[in-house]
């Protein structure tokens, strides 16, 4: 029998093909080619007049992203949207498109960040701030299309992730559950909706909380910094894909001012990836070179979340896996 394990140039040529595959996939996603295709099969001349782009050169990056089943030749130069594709367009459920232009399109800051991988391996700091002298979220600031991809981005991880945490666990022993830099509210309005005896605080930033989604008369959305204070008073405080945007002393600060804000019967709630220590792949590994190379932030190891967490006063009660790469790690102040 022929074995079906890959050798080791076929992996290699299989990582390589995946690069082209991505650049290709940021192109069209870029030139709006499945709207394009929205309402129905286009000659690719039609489409490069609409994109204007050469037309030979599009019909062969059509018909390579074809054969990943993006795409779909339905007759000569005449290609179709597939299942794969519909998700490249803005409006529909499960896009993918804010999540593309965010990781793979140049000007956005990731990409760049990435190219750079060895200025952040030879000085473990972020190779975005060296590429652009400030850090993302200045980057954001001055670049507000550039915002708009990451927050839509997040909130496309969101439609998968969001549901598995919520369902992972009991929210309802929580009178007040206080979602600190919460963004739009996702997580904290899909907990409430299963726990109605309870009350939300979504903290973030002035300028994030003034995006919010939330529209529920029992959220109060506050604004403010993290690293100097966080409301009082809540029985749950949610940390979601927060600590690891940071390294370990700026997410000591933070976890500093939550501790300050606690009373003794609350509890914390991380909710992260946690990386296992043997050598399967798990996506926090390589979340873990995106938060070195964007933010010079960490995912971190069990031991790596329960040394930083007894640093900042807390003990870890439990840790509850979700069916998402999210684990959430519950921890009470000591």
């Amino acid at each position: 029998m022929q074995s079906t394990t890959p050798s080791p140039q076929e992996q290699i040529l299989s990582i390589i093909l995946g690069f082209w595959q991505a650049r290709s996939l940021a192109l069209v996603t870029e030139l709006h080619i499945a709207e394009h295709l929205a309402d129905g099969p286009l000659d690719v001349a039609e489409l490069a007049k609409r994109t204007s782009v050469n037309a030979s050169a599009l019909f062969r990056v059509l018909r390579a992203l074809e054969s990943t089943g993006i795409f779909q030749q339905v007759s000569p130069r005449v290609f179709a949207n597939t299942e794969t594709s519909e998700s490249l367009r803005k409006d529909v459920a499960g896009s993918q498109r804010a999540w593309i232009l965010h990781n793979l399109s140049q000007g956005d800051g990731v990409f760049e960040a990435w190219n750079e991988i060895d200025h952040s391996v030879r000085t473990e700091e972020a190779s975005l701030h060296k590429i652009y002298g400030h850090d993302l979220w200045e980057l954001y600031r001055r670049q507000p299309e550039s915002n708009a991809h990451f927050n839509d981005a997040m909130r496309s991880v969101s439609e998968t992730m969001t549901p598995t945490v919520t369902a992972a666990y009991d929210w309802s022993s929580f009178a007040v559950i206080a979602d600190i830099g919460g963004g739009i509210g996702t997580q904290l309005t899909s907990i409430l909706a299963t726990s109605p005896s309870s009350r939300g605080i979504l903290f973030d930033q002035a300028h994030v909380r003034s995006t919010s989604m939330v529209a529920n008369d029992r959220i109060e959305a506050l604004g403010g910094d993290f690293f100097s204070s966080v409301p009082g008073g809540a029985d749950a405080y949610l940390l979601r894909f927060i600590l690891h945007d940071w390294s370990d002393s700026k997410a000591l600060a933070i976890l500093g001012s939550v501790r300050r804000a606690m009373k003794s019967t609350a509890r914390l709630v991380v909710i992260e990836s946690v990386i296992p220590e043997g050598p399967e792949f798990h996506f926090g590994k390589w979340l873990d070179l995106q938060m070195l190379v964007v933010v010079n932030g960490r995912e971190r190891t069990e031991a790596e979340f329960r040394d930083l967490l007894a640093k900042a006063g807390f003990e870890v009660e439990t840790i509850v896996p979700t069916k998402s790469p999210l684990s959430l790690l519950i921890a009470k102040p000591v």
